[in-house]
């Protein structure tokens, strides 16, 4: 079996050819099975991080992301509202609904979601039983492709090795 580990989330979509490459067809075409990184927008899409507050470990790394910075940050946080609430109307949490839209992308597609508590890992694993139907899952793209989320994934001197080409051996 092989695999590509990259990062895919309802905030993150460029494996689906925003970057003007399509990885995700190509995945597919290939029969490269995606194993999706930071499905919950590297804890953006928990609804954990609401005020600039939040992030009060002094090691956090997601204060040097553009996405968490600044104006971003306030942007984001309410699209991460506008999600939830569609989370709430399903019955599960907002993760539970990140990681079950991604596993309703195709069984080609693995989230695997980091967490350091038991009491996430269960709510994780309870996406299991978040049922989303077609309409379910064009709501939730409808909300992130048209709220554009605000600021990059990366900071701009790293930007260069995401979708690099790779020299054929």
């Amino acid at each position: 079996m092989d695999a590509v580990q990259i990062e895919y989330s309802p905030f993150d979509l460029d494996i689906e050819g925003a970057t003007g490459t399509d990885l995700l067809a190509t995945c597919r075409e290939l029969g490269v099975t995606v194993v999706a990184y930071s499905p919950l927008g590297r804890g953006l899409l928990t609804g954990a991080f609401n005020s600039k507050e939040s992030f009060s470990n002094e090691g956090d790394y997601r204060v040097m992301f553009p996405r968490f910075s600044g104006e971003n940050f306030e942007a984001n946080v309410k699209i991460v509202n506008q999600f939830k609430a569609l989370a709430d109307k399903k019955g599960c949490t907002a993760a539970q609904l990140a990681i079950a839209w991604l596993l309703k992308q195709g069984t080609d597609v693995i989230p695997i979601p980091g967490t350091k508590r038991i009491k996430y890992l269960e709510e994780n694993w309870a996406s299991l039983k978040v049922q989303l139907t077609d309409a379910d899952e064009a709501e939730v793209r409808k909300l992130v492709e048209g709220t554009k989320i605000a600021g990059d994934r990366y900071i701009e001197a790293v930007k260069g090795q995401c979708y690099a080409d790779t020299v054929e051996e």
